[in-house]
């Protein structure tokens, strides 16, 4: 059997249909999964149980083509190997930052390190060097905090002048200026990339204020 529906029915039904609609857009957005927050944390040389996941960061971001000393293919070994040194030199003049999620076990999401200058006519200033950030965690504001909090460990140690290099004419370098680095010059293939290819570098300072 048929049904005639009449014309005020008809225009009815799709007013019904919109706000039985209403409420699941509601609950999609309230079901949409928050970050977790990102806490830095200094790592010292006892600290070996974020080894692994140092050596994912560091294959992750040579081989997206970051210019950190290696060549692309970096092996696990090759890798591992290179943060076993990085944690010897742990102490009084290099440091090592990570950013993690601070919930849970804490997801390794970046890293950077500090070096200060040994030598006697240079007790002013020190190098910040890899900076490293997951390519699955970009656009977090994770290079921010990780450079903002070695500025501030170099400041309260009397560091007031940092140093860097970085691949020119890279992302990097936006991100260095953004933080209000200064770019002091360019070298031309200074290095060779991931990839093999001869690079040119730049070379950023930024001075800090003097806490002490």
């Amino acid at each position: 059997m048929s049904v005639a529906l009449s014309p005020a029915a008809v225009h009815a039904r799709p007013a019904r249909a919109t706000r039985a609609l209403a409420p699941l857009v509601v609950d999609a957005a309230v079901i949409t999964p928050q970050r977790a927050p990102i806490e830095i944390v200094k790592l010292s040389s006892r600290d070996l149980q974020w080894l692994p996941a140092l050596t994912n960061l560091l294959i992750d971001n040579v081989h997206q083509g970051a210019t950190l000393g290696f060549l692309a293919p970096l092996s696990r070994y090759a890798a591992l190997d290179y943060w076993h040194g990085v944690f010897a030199r742990l102490g009084q003049h290099h440091s090592l930052w990570i950013a993690c999620e601070s919930d849970g076990p804490g997801r390794l999401l970046g890293a950077v390190q500090l070096s200060l200058c040994p030598l006697a006519n240079a007790h002013h200033r020190g190098e910040v060097q890899r900076l490293m950030v997951h390519t699955q965690e970009r656009s977090r504001g994770v290079a921010s905090q990780l450079m903002s909090r070695v500025e501030c460990a170099a400041a309260t140690q009397g560091r007031f002048l940092l140093q860097l290099e970085t691949c020119a004419d890279s992302q990097a370098e936006a991100v260095f200026a953004h933080l209000g680095w200064q770019r002091a010059g360019q070298i031309p293939d200074h290095c060779h990339g991931a990839e093999g290819q001869l690079q040119s570098v730049a070379i950023y300072y930024k001075r800090l204020p003097h806490l002490v």
